[in-house]
């Protein structure tokens, strides 16, 4: 793994870009597509973004830089499928990725296989459920698993975003707990209650979308933190 500079060691723009040039930080978008076995890739990008997001580094720049560098690995690869048909080989489908639609950041990612033999297939956050009552019972919020869920500050305009397999009762407790534990490093939640003495609104969380596919599910709330219009989580 190479270093990852926060985006705030630097100020202008073009110093990340030329650092990007000679290898660092989004190399990294690089190694997870050539080093890495092809069932890795998905999970290795991901990683790689939300790095990059945590070390606040902002949407635009990421995908700008990155779709520079998948293009580049994908037209190499093409050449060189290419080159293998030419030689007698059999022809290599087209590459499927699953993303969520949303205005604007599905764009970007429109823009990153255009023209390359990479098809998208979108997926939508607002399930046929939501609209679709069924004569079962319905299942509260808290109750729900594999759920992307928001809590709100009951004292500003904070929120936090975060994802869980279990049931959102269970993450929200340890949540709630988090601040009594005697460690240094807590939850954002925590730091932010014990920083301005504000405290969250346990009862009334909101669930984003459901999703029982890990990296369906760990897309779709990096999507959700992104439309946050103050903070949401920096660690799990």
């Amino acid at each position: 793994m190479n270093a990852i500079f926060h985006y705030g060691s630097c100020i202008k723009n073009d110093h990340f870009i030329s650092m990007y040039r000679e290898g660092s930080p989004l190399i990294e978008a690089d190694d997870t597509q050539v080093l890495s076995v092809p069932k890795y890739h998905k999970k290795n990008l991901l990683f790689v973004i939300e790095t990059l997001l945590n070390n606040d580094y902002p949407v635009d720049f990421i995908f700008n830089v990155m779709n520079d560098r998948l293009k580049s690995l994908l037209h190499g690869k093409t050449l060189r499928q290419n080159s293998e048909n030419d030689n007698g080989t059999d022809v290599i489908n087209n590459m499927w990725f699953a993303f969520p639609y949303v205005t604007n950041v599905s764009d970007k990612f429109r823009d990153i296989t255009k023209d390359y033999k990479v098809n998208l297939a979108y997926f939508s956050l607002n399930k046929l459920s939501c609209f679709i009552k069924t004569h079962k019972d319905p299942i509260s919020n808290m109750s729900k698993k594999n759920a992307v869920y928001k809590i709100k500050c009951n004292d500003c305009d904070a929120s936090y975003v975060g994802q869980t397999k279990r049931t959102v009762k269970t993450r929200i407790g340890e949540h709630r707990n988090d601040i009594r534990k005697n460690i240094n490093n807590h939850s954002v939640i925590t730091e932010h209650r014990l920083n301005y003495n504000h405290d969250f609104d346990w009862d009334n969380v909101e669930i984003m979308d459901n999703e029982r596919f890990l990296f369906k599910r760990r897309i779709s709330e990096m999507v959700h933190i992104q439309l946050q219009k103050k903070w949401s989580k920096l660690t799990v």
